[in-house]
């Protein structure tokens, strides 16, 4: 019996011993170097599975990376198959469900947290508008409208937290207003700020910036909406919005800053020891701490302004979790009686067989071992995102000017961008926190 106890630990730390978070340690290290094509190169090494159930995290991971590395065409081409099989993984998979009951979540396709299934379409539009294609950019821009209508029509009776995404709208407006289409900016800046006012300042302790109501009030004057410039200049006495964004002199750099890692799910281990058998389950967990505090600054064309806090990431990621977390529970308990009927069942039948109760009660504590050692937390999210994301808009003449970014008192110096009067110009940057 000693030594199937021993067995028994054995099992159950090698169980544990390789997991996605594990897996991609050396990816994510590449990436906070700036070293995004050998972060590549890596990512297909170590990738556990790119083809199978993994695939779509293999397409999301590979995708952004391509972003950063700015090898726009392979990144589009990627998050578009990664998109498509996001809609595709839909059903449920009868077998599949049934082999997860007997192993772990492990067993089940990745289909991405809602927020992910998002974020795909914002790495899209991000990617084609740094390469200049805005009219797809657009697409990928209305696209997110109808994949949250259709992540919250499955959530009617008991929905998630993540009902809307108050960046991505924010960013849509962006778009909307480079391509010359001030009302449906209008329109997106107003769907951010009542994101923001309602689920991001409660949920994400993450209120309205004060750039995006300056947006809304500047686009409420363009589009000659007096009594809604009217209504917001009420709402917020004293906040200046004349003679920002692009003008007839002027033109715009709007940045989108991203910064950092997104935080992994760890593995919360229950294991004992009763009656002659072993029990497990294994829950997956973020770890509940302060959002990382950032200042910076944008500066180009010797103008100077702020940066401001747009995506808190992690936070939304411990609260999707959270949310699961009772369904995960439920499922993690089913499967757990599950394993302990299918020991007591090879117990009996192996008593059966052999009336021998010792025989018998070891294969029982065997297979209470086996089901032990199989149950694993479901680590597996999209790690290549971002901790948090940051804005910045600054009005500069029209020219060719370095951009450059100071974070927590660190500056970085990034290429040159070409600002013409009246237009926006969009950057795309990332820094390590």
């Amino acid at each position: 019996m000693r030594i199937i106890l021993l067995l028994s630990g054995f099992l159950l730390v090698m169980s544990c011993a390789v997991a996605y978070t594990n897996t991609m340690a050396p990816v994510i290290m590449d990436m906070d170097h700036g070293h995004n094509s050998e972060a590549i190169t890596r990512l297909k090494d170590v990738f556990p599975d790119s083809t199978g159930r993994d695939r779509l995290l293999y397409l999301m991971e590979l995708g952004n990376l391509a972003r950063y590395a700015r090898q726009h065409s392979i990144a589009q081409t990627v998050l578009l198959r990664a998109d498509r099989l996001s809609d595709n993984l839909r059903g449920t998979d009868i077998g599949q469900q049934a082999q997860s009951m007997v192993t772990s979540d492990l067993a089940l396709d990745f289909r991405g947290a809602d927020y992910e299934k998002v974020f795909i379409n914002y790495c899209l539009a991000s990617s084609y508008a740094a390469s200049g294609d805005l009219e797809d950019a657009l697409v990928e821009a209305r696209r997110v409208n109808e994949k949250l209508k259709e992540i919250n029509s499955r959530y009617e009776g008991n929905p998630n937290r993540y009902t809307d995404d108050a960046f991505v709208r924010y960013f849509m407006g962006v778009l909307y207003e480079m391509d010359g289409d001030y009302d449906d900016a209008l329109v997106s800046y107003r769907y951010a700020l009542a994101t923001y006012d309602s689920t991001y300042a409660e949920d994400y302790n993450l209120p309205a910036p004060q750039q995006l109501k300056s947006d809304a009030m500047r686009l409420a004057n363009y589009n000659g909406f007096e009594s809604l410039l009217s209504t917001f200049e009420k709402q917020w006495p004293g906040l200046s919005w004349r003679g920002s964004g692009p003008t007839a002199d002027m033109g715009e750099i709007v940045a989108v800053i991203e910064l950092g890692n997104i935080s992994s799910r760890r593995s919360a281990d229950f294991a004992v020891y009763l009656d002659d058998r072993v029990y497990s389950l294994a829950l997956p967990t973020i770890p509940d701490f302060s959002r990382r505090r950032v200042t910076g600054s944008l500066s180009a064309g010797g103008r100077t302004t702020g940066m401001f806090l747009v995506e808190d990431l992690n936070g939304i990621a411990r609260k999707n979790l959270e949310d699961g977390a009772g369904r995960n529970v439920v499922r993690a308990a089913a499967r757990l009686a599950v394993k302990a009927g299918l020991a007591n069942l090879g117990e009996n039948i192996t008593e059966q067989l052999t009336d021998n109760e010792n025989v018998s009660s070891g294969v029982g504590l065997i297979l209470s071992i086996i089901g032990a050692a199989t149950e694993q937390a479901d680590l597996r999210a999209w790690l290549t995102l971002p901790a948090q994301i940051q804005m910045a808009r600054l009005q500069v003449p029209p020219g060719t000017w370095p951009v450059s970014v100071t974070v927590n008192g660190r500056s970085f110096t990034h290429d040159p961008v070409t600002v013409q009067a009246g237009e926006i110009t969009l950057v795309f940057l990332r820094e390590d926190i």
